[in-house]
C-alpha cells in the first residue's frame, strides 16, 4: 500500500494512494506538479537574489574604488 504524507492547514495527513479513484489520482498528480513548480520557483528566487546581491556589491565596489584611488593620489602629493 502506497501512502502519502503531507501537511495541510497545519495538520499532518496520511492518505492511501492505492484507494484513489481517477479524479483523485488527477488531483494528486496536479498537486505533485504544483509542489515541483513551487520548489523550482524557490530555487530561482534564491539564484536571482544571490545574483542581485553580487551585482550590487560589484556596483558599490566600482563606485567607491575610484574615490579611494583619488584620495590616495591626493595624499601622495
Amino acid at each position: 500500500m502506497a501512502k502519502v504524507n503531507f501537511t495541510i492547514d497545519g495538520k499532518e495527513k496520511t492518505l492511501q494512494t492505492d484507494d484513489f479513484n481517477d479524479e483523485q489520482k488527477g488531483i494528486f498528480a496536479e498537486a505533485q506538479i504544483a509542489e515541483t513548480e513551487l520548489q523550482r520557483a524557490k530555487y530561482m528566487v534564491a539564484i536571482f537574489t544571490d545574483r542581485r546581491d553580487f551585482l550590487l556589491a560589484k556596483l558599490v565596489e566600482s563606485v567607491e574604488a575610484p574615490e579611494t584611488k583619488e584620495d590616495d593620489d591626493k595624499e601622495e602629493t
